[in-house]
């Protein structure tokens, strides 16, 4: 799978200057070479209707991030929050163009022998916008600085960029202080030297996120009958494709708000047969059987040693997954996971070393996918009767400052047998916005994908009154 890795690189411009790829694997934290090693993990995350097609919309970040990161525009980041925005003005609704969310990839550097040194990093990503990074970088958008960024439609032709000047790589110091449990997690890759920018800004890696308008390399579609899911390879043109050039394993976790879960694993896949075949095919329902609360290490220790074979550290991939568990396993939902082709990432993402560097970038796939008990939610709100929000503002009343800013965090309402308050809350939600909730964190995507292809007047009506609308940009 690995072979053409540098031939793809090298027909992209930014990764032209002394790259030099890493042998995959590496079970210490030992360097494989004199020179500058660089680690590089993240997520790209869709969300698939039952068809494998993209939903756009899905603009909401799923674990909160510190003040003292820098975003390109604020409008483009908004809280999956539970409570409707229509009692926070400024939040922002669905951007209808964002089909992907690339997710927290971090980069670690490992100079030659401890010594310190200055480098440049830039990352480019064509048809979208890198959105939020620390510490503080070079941004554009459109070719536009991050003053001059318009807030508007996001297409194939967009490209947000990210550069990292005269950057001193050395030393062991960690970054601001923060509480973050998903900043916290990737300090904790000890050998990785900090990088501090000419004006301070000092961390163990360099963060960004960002959002796209491009499709996954894979699409997981449901037969008719809803039972068996389909995996087609969806490799766009910039990738190329090479005879026998394969993918695997892949993972499939429904993860339950009880705190169990299931999964099922998909070995291989061979993507050189084209974007019309039908890969793999596997179940879509697990039976009761396959549910417990230990899956989640089985299914910890398989994303490991995934991460590991393409290229991290040990503590790097340790670093990813304490990262994402509540979200990756403890969240409710059914979502595939697979590593992500070294050559999709660095014709979607390309990244430039101003030094010659040894590189592994270890990517995850995340596949959100619509199921049955989605269609179920969104009957119910399309059924109607309509409720009012005043109801929100009335619970409201009841909080305390602390417990208010509780309510606007995403996983409350999944833990309500510990907190009364969460369970009375939860019990005194009209029927309608009680379905929207358990919708998940892309509920306003799903819920504005339902009115575009099965409207209906309470759907409708809903939606104006929460105020869920997706944005609207004055030249579409």
């Amino acid at each position: 799978m690995r072979s053409g890795f540098i031939a793809v690189a090298l027909m992209t411009a930014f990764m032209t200057a002394g790259v030099v790829r890493a042998s995959p694997g590496g079970g210490t934290n030992q360097r494989a070479s004199d020179g500058l090693v660089v680690h590089e993990w993240g997520t790209f995350t869709v969300l698939q209707d039952e068809a494998g097609k993209p939903i756009g919309g899905i603009n909401t970040d799923d674990e909160p991030l510190p003040n003292f990161v820098h975003n390109l525009n604020g409008e483009l980041n908004g809280p999956s929050s539970p409570l409707p925005p229509v009692y926070f003005k400024g939040v922002p609704r669905n951007h209808p163009d964002v089909y992907t969310r690339l997710e927290t990839p971090v980069i670690y550097f490992y100079p030659p022998g401890g010594t310190a040194m200055t480098i440049d990093v830039d990352v480019r990503f064509p048809a979208g916008w890198l959105t939020q990074y620390y510490p503080d970088a070079i941004v554009t958008a459109d070719s536009r600085d991050k003053d001059g960024f318009r807030f508007g439609p996001l297409t194939y032709k967009s490209v947000g960029s990210l550069s990292w000047k005269n950057l001193h790589v050395g030393g062991r110091q960690d970054g601001p202080k923060t509480d973050v449990p998903a900043w916290l997690a990737p300090r904790g890759v000890a050998d990785a030297a900090s990088v501090t920018t000419s004006k301070g800004e000092t961390e163990r890696y360099l963060f960004y996120r960002g959002v796209g308008h491009i499709d996954a390399p894979l699409s997981v579609s449901r037969t008719s009958d809803g039972l068996t899911l389909q995996v087609r390879s969806r490799l766009s043109n910039a990738v190329q494709v090479t005879p026998g050039m394969s993918m695997g394993p892949l993972w499939l976790v429904d993860a339950r708000a009880d705190g169990t879960s299931a999964f099922r694993e998909i070995e291989s896949i061979d993507l050189s047969q084209g974007p019309d075949k039908v890969l793999a095919s596997t179940p879509a329902p697990f039976s009761e059987s396959e549910y417990s609360r230990e899956t989640l290490g089985h299914i910890r220790a398989r994303l490991r040693e995934g991460l590991v074979r393409d290229g991290l550290f040990p503590a790097e991939a340790e670093g990813l997954l304490n990262t994402w568990e509540a979200s990756y396993f403890r969240r409710p939902g059914l979502r595939m996971f697979f590593m992500v082709p070294r050559q999709w990432t660095d014709a979607h993402l390309p990244l430039r070393i101003s030094s010659p560097a040894t590189i592994e970038r270890a990517m995850v796939g995340r596949i959100e996918l619509v199921t049955p008990r989605h269609r179920e939610l969104l009957g119910k709100i399309s059924a109607g009767p309509t409720s009012s929000p005043e109801w929100v503002q009335s619970a409201r009343e009841h909080l305390g400052p602390r417990e208010q800013d509780q309510y606007y965090r995403e996983d409350w309402y999944l833990n309500t047998d510990a907190n009364p308050t969460a369970k009375q809350l939860l019990a005194s939600m009209p029927a309608d916005y009680r379905a929207y909730l358990q919708l998940g964190r892309f509920r306003n995507a799903l819920l504005l994908d339902e009115a575009k292809h099965r409207p209906s007047a309470a759907l409708s009506a809903f939606i104006n009154r929460y105020e869920l609308a997706a944005h609207h940009f004055d030249n579409e």
